[in-house]
This record gives structure tokens, C-alpha cells and sequence, in this order.
């Protein structure tokens, strides 16, 4: 049972990871890629510094094409992080990394834009949502992994809500959690609604949680699913494993998710 758990865990990330850009502190754009800003009025200049001269201001959202990576590095948000050489329009200069987006993910005429900050050791990703303009949210979640994907889709059935936002933790070996975050836009909010655990331990333990929406298969009208499980091995020798199992039928209130799950883990 565990080391299937395990399995099916590693290969759902696997499979989505195909087409995902999995995300970090030490993630370095390449030469070419193209990439959005995330901060706002951000100064163009002509060299890797702050002393030099501004080209132009650079806007939210904004498109730039990576030139190349300079040697220059500054601390920004508790993140230390290099200088890239960029091209957008008809003008060249320099915009520090941390101020450009890791990715963006779109959902209808909705964009997210993320970038990270540290606090010590805590690592917090500052989501912004773009809506029709230069107006934006933005939402800081603490993050329980240092690398991750994003994806943005509509409400999932969720009538009191726009949009969704998840995080999706990359697990690389066991005891690594593989779960993430669900944040939701109610259109005028961006709100961390969910951060759930999916962790494996050898085969000695495993505590998972799941949440389905209404439109995802086993989903209920207007309601969110919660299954979790967790589990251990007893003894090897003869199979012997223990595992507990619960589903409640949860829903959001406009403000969190009701009632409030209380885990093994919390």
C-alpha cells in the first residue's frame, strides 16, 4: 500500500511536470526565454546597478525577452539575485531578477504573476493577479517546499469564487511534502484558501490530502470534497499496515474554507 502510495505520488507529479516549469529560489531564466515582469514601474537601466541611467519604466505584466544573465548580483526580498540584460521594444538594458515573474499562468482575461521572498529561513511566494489592466492583488503564502509549479484555471464550480490559483509542491524523494496551496479570487480578494500535505516516508509512513472540487470527478455541486489518509507499517514481514481514512464535504464561506479540517498533522 505504501510503496504504491509513493508511486502514484511521484508519477502524478512526473506527468503534470511534461509541460510544467517547475519554480525556485535558484531558478535562472535562460538566454532567449521570454518572461513578464512582476513588479511595477520597474527602472530599465543601462547598466547592472542602481546608480545608472534609467531608459524607461517597465510595467506590470510587462513582456521582455532574456538576453543574457549579468555577473552582477543585489539582495532583494531576503533573495539574493542576479542582474539580467533584457530586451523589450525597441530599447536594451537591466532589470534585477527578482522583479521579473518566475512564470505566468492565465485563466480567461485573468493573469498570475509570481516571484519569491525570504525571511531567514522561511521562503513566501508573492502572487499577484493582473485583471483587465494594471490593477492587481497580490497574496504572500509560505511556501513548505523550495520548488514548485503554478497553474491558474476558472472556478472549478465554485459559484462564489472567480478564479483559482494552485501552487503544486515538487516532491523529489520521500519525506518531501507534495502537496501545495489553493488561493481563490473572489474578484476582490486573493485569499490563500487551502494548503494541503501529500508526504511519503519510506514504506513506514504516509499522510495524504486530497480536495475536489465540484466540476473534477467525485466532486459534489457547489461543495469541496476533502479525502485524507493516513498510514503505517506495522511489520514488514507479514504486510502488516494500519490506515485511517476521512472525507468530509467542506465548503467556502466567503472568507475560509468550513468547517476546518483538524489532521494528524496539524
Amino acid at each position: 500500500m505504501k510503496k504504491l502510495l509513493i508511486i502514484l505520488i511521484l508519477i502524478s507529479k512526473i506527468g503534470f511536470g511534461q509541460d510544467a516549469k517547475y519554480l525556485s529560489e535558484n531558478y535562472e531564466f535562460k538566454n532567449g526565454e521570454i518572461a513578464y515582469m512582476f513588479g511595477n514601474d520597474v527602472k530599465l537601466r543601462d547598466q547592472p546597478n542602481t546608480e545608472s541611467n534609467v531608459l524607461t519604466l517597465l510595467k506590470i505584466g510587462d513582456k521582455i525577452e532574456i538576453v543574457e544573465k549579468s555577473n552582477m548580483k543585489m539582495e532583494f526580498d531576503g533573495i539574493e539575485s542576479p542582474w539580467y540584460k533584457v530586451k523589450t521594444n525597441d530599447k536594451v538594458g537591466f532589470v534585477l531578477g527578482s522583479l521579473i515573474s518566475l512564470d505566468k499562468a492565465t485563466s480567461e482575461n485573468l493573469t498570475y504573476l509570481v516571484s519569491l521572498k525570504k525571511d531567514g529561513l522561511k521562503l513566501f511566494a508573492k502572487t499577484r493577479i493582473l485583471e483587465n489592466g494594471l490593477d492587481f492583488k497580490e497574496n504572500v503564502s509560505q511556501l513548505m517546499t523550495g520548488e514548485f509549479s503554478i497553474i491558474a484555471s476558472g472556478n472549478k464550480g465554485l459559484e462564489n469564487i472567480k478564479s483559482i490559483f494552485h501552487i503544486d509542491y515538487l516532491a523529489e524523494s520521500c519525506g518531501v511534502n507534495a502537496g501545495g496551496i489553493y488561493i481563490f479570487y473572489d474578484g476582490n480578494d486573493l485569499l490563500k484558501a487551502i494548503d494541503y500535505t501529500q508526504v511519503a516516508d519510506a514504506d513506514l509512513y504516509w499522510f495524504v490530502e486530497d480536495y475536489i472540487f465540484p466540476n473534477e470527478e467525485g466532486g459534489v455541486k457547489g461543495k469541496i470534497v476533502y479525502k485524507g489518509e493516513v498510514g503505517e507499517t506495522k511489520d514488514y514481514e507479514t504486510e502488516w499496515t494500519e490506515s485511517k481514512i476521512t472525507r468530509r464535504i467542506l465548503e467556502w464561506n466567503g472568507n475560509e474554507i468550513i468547517p476546518k479540517i483538524e489532521t494528524e498533522e496539524n
